[in-house]
């Protein structure tokens, strides 16, 4: 069911944990399944110096949210939320579509600590 990129970053999830007196931080929770995330985040200059992640769900949530850590890091604020769900499903190399709403819940988690809308 998932691609080998979404298997990865599930059996090996980057920038996992908290960091110490975060400048941002932000969670989220997915009502329909109960996945939770919660992103810290380091930042400098208004660029994402470092990011960490605590998630608590399925295969797509943990990877979605791993994928997000990647494409941030060394980002603007305004670039990171910009960051669209379509661009992280691809990055992903794609998710079932049963599976995309899985995705949302980082990057929701991540435009509550940068201040943006909601996705």
């Amino acid at each position: 069911m998932y691609n080998d990129i979404v298997r990865d970053h599930f059996a090996r999830p980057r920038n996992v944990g908290e960091l110490e007196h975060p400048d941002r931080m932000g969670a989220a929770k997915n009502p329909s399944d109960g996945d939770h995330v919660q992103l810290h985040f380091r930042i400098a200059d208004g660029v994402i110096r470092d990011v960490r992640m605590r998630v608590m769900g399925c295969v797509a949530a943990i990877a979605s949210a791993s994928m997000l850590t990647e494409m941030v890091k060394g980002k603007t604020v305004s670039e990171a939320l910009a960051l669209s769900k379509q661009e992280l499903a691809r990055r992903l190399g794609g998710l079932p579509e049963h599976k995309v709403q899985c995705s949302l819940t980082c990057i929701d988690a991540m435009q509550k600590a940068l201040g943006g809308g909601s996705s």
